[in-house]
């Protein structure tokens, strides 16, 4: 007669985790768009491009176990990435047509924040003190992101010379849903190892559309990457 797995010796039997990492993303999405607005009776272009990093956020999740081991973890995680980038202006001439002016300036000071939550299905094991979990579903990211707001000019008589005074922000928010993939490996510790540590890797993606006011191509932002993180676990 077959019968219901227990835990080891000692260690208390356990369906929930609970879940608490400190992730660092690898690296961080690149990305550009193209505007166009009617000036002096003609067309200027800003083409704008942006450089994200790597970062650092916290992550969380509760892991319940429904069958041998078979179960639903949700999860929750926040990443906030410091972004740089530059724009290249096209401008018409005032007082001349067909005579268009350029610029470039740097963007700085600009950032992006991405909160993704999980829903997973997630199978957990464990030999003696060590415990493993591998999971994949689903993930809704919103990403908040800065972009080129407004630019203004330095200019004068007789107007062959463009300058790129300021280059402010305008924040853009969008969601879309794409997937994750990962696993965890803990090691419990305590007399009844209700408590513990551990690593764990997950990759998640979505492409998301971010679209700037006049833009006539939206930035295609791609959320999520790679992540590794550590952490501590409680076990009940």
């Amino acid at each position: 007669m077959k019968t219901a797995k227990t835990a080891p010796a000692g260690l208390a039997p356990v369906r929930f985790r609970l879940v608490l990492n400190g992730v660092y993303s690898v690296s961080g999405p690149s990305y550009s768009d193209t505007r166009q607005l009617s000036e002096y009776a003609e067309t200027t272009t800003l083409r704008t491009g942006y450089e994200t990093k790597g970062a650092f956020g916290p992550d969380a999740a509760l892991q319940v176990s429904l069958f041998r081991g078979l179960g639903v973890l949700v999860g929750f995680s926040s990443l906030s990435r410091d972004t740089s980038g530059s724009v290249d202006v096209s401008r018409p001439h005032p007082l001349y047509l067909g005579k268009p002016r350029t610029a470039t300036a740097e963007l700085s000071g600009y950032g992006a924040k991405e909160t993704a939550l999980h829903l997973d299905l997630a199978y957990a094991g464990s030999r003696s003190r060590v415990d493993w979990t591998i999971f994949a579903g689903a993930t809704m990211f919103t990403v908040d992101a800065d972009l080129l707001g407004t630019p203004t000019y330095t200019e004068a008589y007789p107007y062959d010379e463009l300058k790129v005074a300021s280059t402010p922000s305008a924040s853009v928010s969008e969601s879309r849903t794409g997937f994750n993939v990962g696993a965890r490996v803990d090691y419990r510790f305590g007399a009844a190892g209700r408590f513990g540590a551990g690593v764990q890797v997950r990759y998640s993606a979505a492409s998301i559309e971010l679209k700037a006011a006049s833009a006539t191509s939206p930035a295609s932002y791609d959320a999520g990457g790679l992540e590794v993180g550590a952490g501590l676990r409680l076990y009940f």
